[in-house]
């Protein structure tokens, strides 16, 4: 019994002695490393028998092994994913969070209520689908060359037959607020993408492979046939369907342009067919194609302009000056806020929208707040008609502040707190609002909201379409 006491305390030991050694050693991180890169680690531990078995030829051996370091090296330097440090700061891969966050900074947040993952409003109400322009700011002189080349493209490909038509400006106004939605979202989805792994991942295996072809070519080239063509017959089926000829390239580019559409456009402006055609042809012909001409053409490269000296421009909206509207006549297509209100027909069936959408409560906001401004303006108030005044809010506050509320609008902190303090305040702190700011600047961002979103969205709405006769004269 007692050496068998001795017996299992020894192995115990042993057994202690080896899991320290395995720790030391980091079998775990080497076990990992042989399953990451196995033949990476073969050939290492076959070069590293060799180096003991020969080592009378460790001169030789020495080569081998300073061309398997240098491998290494280069390949750890640019792989994304790996157990070893990334040499290349650069080439940093992103986390995958950072990979997967929206296309607009402030994400997918309603624009009413602010939330994230609103569950209240319809999915597609996101004032950042609606204007994707918004936060998006450029250099002035930048600026101003895009919205020259897009005024070029309206002039040589638009107005030649428009103006037979009519110069009434407004469909043209719509088509430049589509070519700025387009333009738009490129810019986003061009600041999305990850630059060093588009290079490294796409673009050297490609030009790596177009310059083996090209090596091929060269060696069988002769009187008869150009290396352009015998470039083209080596990539054989692997050619590219646009590199056939110059009507394949320019049904290519149409079909990938109605491919984008749903990622690119106003959300429902492809239900208008006119329009998408329209847009498909202007944006293949006179946009797409030129480009794809003037990057393939060798001195694009070999004349790029050197690096301005100059200080950059100031920052400015992106677009905004392009697509201001150059319509001088009031057209029955269009209506402001202000109109809709004047007009009971046109107001009731604003509110059905609005009921639609959800966001009916926006409008009520800004009559509550209308009618306050009526009362809190009067320069003598009795004891009753402020604690009344205080009553109408505390119900704005809980009806459109608090967090927890269905009918919450998004305002920016300062006026939630401002109308929190005078809510919570005694009743005859509500004097204060005839000074405060709060409210005011409350009642201009709903207002906006109700301008520049909602209502645009009515005119093109089946709502506004059922109210058009009464209001053609």
């Amino acid at each position: 019994m007692i050496k068998a006491a001795v017996l299992q305390s020894h192995m115990a030991g042993v057994k202690v002695f080896l899991e320290s050694l395995r720790r030391g050693l980091k079998v775990d991180l080497i076990r990992e490393v042989a399953r990451q890169y196995p033949f990476i680690c073969f050939v290492l531990v076959s070069m590293l028998s060799s180096t003991i078995i020969l080592n009378r030829y460790i001169h030789v051996l020495l080569i081998f092994w300073f061309f398997l370091a240098g491998v290494i090296t280069f390949y750890c330097s640019l792989s994304p994913d790996s157990l070893v440090p990334n040499v290349l700061i650069s080439i940093t891969s992103k986390d995958k969070q950072q990979e997967q966050q929206e296309l607009f900074p402030q994400g997918h947040s309603c624009a009413v209520c602010g939330k994230n993952k609103c569950k209240r409003h319809r999915p597609a109400l996101l004032l950042e689908n609606y204007q994707p322009w918004l936060g998006l700011k450029v250099h002035s002189k930048v600026d101003t060359s895009i919205g020259e080349v897009l005024e070029l493209v309206l002039e040589n490909f638009v107005y030649p037959w428009y103006r037979d038509i009519t110069d009434d400006e407004v469909c043209v106004d719509e088509l430049r607020q589509t070519l700025r939605f387009f333009a738009s979202v490129l810019v986003r989805r061009v600041q999305k993408v990850n630059i060093p792994s588009a290079i490294t991942g796409k673009m050297i295996k490609a030009a790596m492979k177009h310059i083996e072809i090209a090596a091929k070519a060269q060696q069988k080239v002769d009187k008869n046939r150009p290396l352009q063509q015998v470039a083209l017959e080596e990539y054989g089926a692997d050619l590219h369907v646009a590199l056939r000829s110059r009507r394949d390239e320019l049904l290519y580019l149409r079909k990938l342009t109605e491919m984008l559409f749903p990622y690119v456009m106003p959300p429902k402006a492809t239900d208008c067919r006119s329009l998408s055609l329209l847009i498909r042809e202007v944006m293949t012909g006179s946009v797409f194609l030129p480009t794809m001409d003037f990057m393939a053409d060798p001195d694009t490269v070999n004349h790029m302009p050197e690096p301005a000296t100059e200080p950059p421009s100031a920052l400015v909206p992106f677009l905004q000056k392009y697509a201001d509207s150059r319509n001088k006549h009031p057209s029955v297509l269009k209506l402001d806020l202000k109109e809709i209100r004047e007009q009971q027909d046109l107001l009731f069936r604003f509110m059905s929208f609005l009921k639609q959408e959800g966001a009916v409560h926006v409008l009520q906001f800004c009559l509550a707040v209308e009618e306050f401004n009526d009362k809190i303006l009067c320069p003598e108030l009795s004891d009753s008609e402020m604690r009344s005044l205080h009553g109408e809010v505390q119900k704005i506050y809980v009806t459109y502040c608090l967090e927890e509320s269905i009918d919450k609008i998004s305002f920016d902190p300062f006026i939630i707190e401002e109308i929190r303090n005078i809510a919570e305040g005694p009743y005859p702190g509500v004097v204060k609002l005839q000074k405060m700011r709060c409210l005011f600047e409350a009642y201009e961002h709903v207002l906006s909201l109700l301008e520049n979103v909602f209502t645009p969205m009515f005119c093109h709405s089946d709502e506004r379409r059922l109210s058009t006769p009464s209001i053609v004269h």
